[in-house]
């Protein structure tokens, strides 16, 4: 059952991107583009959190950085970089007082 709550969010971006994954013939290029697309995701879930938000806002600190290691290639892929108060996720930003 556990397994199943890890997996929601995985299982969310296929069912939004379901159309863009299902133009790429190849399965493992869909495969691909899916763990990228989670990893976008999760990194900009992470900026929405309070703990990155307040070290933005105090310190300018903490770029968030999305990466992908390519098994077959051994390379590291950047999927995402935010910088601090990145405007990608502006319309979640909190308001501390």
């Amino acid at each position: 059952m556990l397994i199943n709550r890890w997996l929601w969010s995985i299982k969310d971006v296929c069912h939004w991107h379901e159309q863009e994954l299902m133009l790429l013939a190849d399965e493992q290029e869909r495969f691909e583009h899916l763990v990228e697309l989670n990893v976008q995701k999760q990194v900009k879930k992470l900026a929405q959190t309070t703990i990155i938000q307040r070290a933005w806002k105090k310190f300018e600190a903490s770029h968030l950085h999305g990466w992908v290691y390519g098994l077959k290639t051994s390379l590291i892929k950047e999927i995402l970089n935010l910088p601090p108060r990145s405007p990608e996720v502006a319309v979640y930003t909190y308001d501390f007082e």
